[in-house]
C-alpha cells in the first residue's frame, strides 16, 4: 500500500488502514514534507494562542510499522502500477492512496492573502496598527471560487475582540460570495455564526464577489456590485488542483472519485482531502474520505463486509468569538448541508476532543491527543 501526501488524509489513512487491517497491509509513505503542520490553529497565534504544533511523519510512520519516503510524487502509471517520484525513484503499488492536497493562490490583488502560520506576522502588525489608531477599518474578503472561509471569520472575531479590550473603535467586516454567514454549516449553523459576529459587532456582507483591493482603500465588487472602502483588507486563498500525470482531472485540475474515494476509471487509485472533487475542502471531511479508502481495502482483502460510507458530516470548532462554538452539519453529495437531516445536539467527536483541537478524524484526533507534538 502506498501512500502520497503528508496532510491529515495521509495520516488518518495509515491510521484507519492499521485499524482495519493489522498487519496485513503493508504501507509506505511518500511526502515531501517532514512534519504534519497543524495549520488551522493559526488563526489564533496572533492573538495571544500558542503555535500551532507541528508533528514528526517519520516518528507517526513508525508507530504505524510504516515505512517513510521524504520525496514527492510525480506520475502514475496505472497500467504498469507503478509511480514515478522527483528523485527519479519508481516504486510499484497494489494499491495507491493519493493525499497531496491542493495549490492555494492569492486571487483578490492588493488584499493580504491568509494562508496560515507564514502570515502571523503581519496580523500582528495590522494589530499594532490598530492600536496605534492607524488603522479604523477591515476587510475580510472571501473569494469566488473554491476556498474554504471559515479562518477568515475566526480572524474577523479576533480583530473585533481585540479592537474592543483595546477600546478601539474599528469597523470590522466580512464581504463574501455566501449568502449567509458559513452556510456550509446549514441554516442553524449559520445562525449561531451570525449570533457571534453581532455579539463581536462584526458587519456581514452576503452575496458580493470581491474583485481587487486598491491602495487608496477601495475594495471593487465583480458584476457592478460597487465598491466598499477600509484601511486593510486580508482575503482567504482560493483552491486549485495539481495535475498528476496518469491520473484523470477536472477542468480546474480536482480528482473525480467515488463516495469509497475511488478515483473515476483508474483501477486501486484512491483520492482523499483537498485533491478530490468534492465541492468543500476541509481536514476533518479529508480524514472521512481516507476512512471510507481503508473500509474499502479491507473489504477487498475479506477483513470486513464491503459497506456503504456514511454521508459526510462537516465539523468544525469556531473560535474568536467568547467562546469556542462547535459547528456541525450532515452534507449531500454536493457538498450542501442537508438541513432536514441535522442533528442540532452536541457533535461526540468534537465534545470529545481536546479544546484545541481544529480537526476532527475518527482515529486522528485521538492519535494527535496522545502524541507530543514538535
Amino acid at each position: 500500500m502506498l501512500i502520497a501526501g503528508g496532510g491529515f488524509a495521509a495520516v488518518e489513512a495509515m491510521l484507519a488502514l492499521r485499524a482495519l487491517a493489522g498487519d496485513r497491509v503493508a504501507i509506505e509513505l511518500v511526502s515531501p514534507q517532514r512534519r504534519l503542520a497543524y495549520r488551522p490553529a493559526a488563526t489564533g497565534e496572533p492573538f495571544g494562542d500558542a503555535p500551532p504544533a507541528s508533528y514528526d511523519l517519520a516518528a507517526i510512520a513508525r508507530d504505524l510499522h510504516a515505512a517513510h519516503r521524504v520525496d514527492r510524487l510525480e506520475a502514475v502509471a496505472p497500467a504498469v502500477r507503478r509511480v514515478r517520484l522527483a528523485s527519479g525513484a519508481r516504486l510499484p503499488y497494489d494499491a495507491l492512496v493519493l493525499a497531496v492536497g491542493a495549490g492555494l493562490r492569492a486571487s483578490i490583488p492588493g488584499a493580504l492573502t491568509f494562508t496560515g502560520p507564514r502570515h502571523t506576522g503581519h496580523i500582528r502588525a495590522l494589530l499594532d496598527d490598530l492600536a496605534a489608531r492607524r488603522v479604523r477599518s477591515v476587510i475580510f474578503a472571501v473569494p469566488s471560487g473554491v476556498s474554504w472561509p471559515l479562518p477568515l471569520y475566526e480572524l474577523a472575531l479576533h480583530t473585533a475582540g481585540y479592537a474592543e479590550e483595546h477600546d478601539r473603535e474599528v469597523e470590522v467586516s466580512i464581504v463574501t460570495p455566501e449568502r449567509a454567514p458559513l452556510d456550509l454549516f446549514g441554516e442553524h449553523g449559520s445562525a449561531l455564526v451570525h449570533a457571534l459576529l453581532a455579539e463581536r459587532g462584526v458587519r456581514f456582507l452576503g452575496g458580493r464577489i470581491p474583485q481587487r483591493f486598491d491602495r487608496d482603500g477601495r475594495l471593487t465588487l465583480h458584476f457592478g456590485g460597487g465598491v466598499l472602502h477600509a484601511d486593510r483588507a486580508i482575503a482567504a486563498p482560493t483552491m486549485v488542483g495539481r495535475a498528476i500525470p496518469g491520473i484523470p482531472a477536472s477542468w480546474y485540475g480536482f480528482v473525480p472519485t467515488d463516495g469509497r474515494g475511488r478515483v473515476e476509471d483508474v483501477e486501486d487509485v484512491y483520492a482523499a482531502g483537498d485533491m478530490t472533487a468534492f465541492p468543500v475542502k476541509q481536514g476533518g471531511l479529508a480524514a472521512q474520505q481516507a476512512d471510507a479508502i481503508a473500509a474499502d481495502i479491507a473489504a477487498h482483502l475479506g477483513l470486513r463486509p464491503a459497506t456503504d460510507p456514511p454521508a459526510p458530516v462537516l465539523r468544525a470548532r469556531l473560535i474568536g468569538g467568547a467562546r469556542p462554538t462547535a459547528l456541525h452539519a450532515t452534507l449531500g453529495a454536493d457538498g450542501r448541508a442537508l438541513d432536514a437531516r441535522l442533528d442540532t445536539a452536541p457533535d461526540p467527536l468534537i465534545g470529545d476532543a481536546p479544546p484545541r483541537a481544529k480537526v476532527f478524524g475518527r482515529f486522528l484526533t485521538p492519535y494527535l491527543a496522545g502524541r507530543a507534538a514538535g
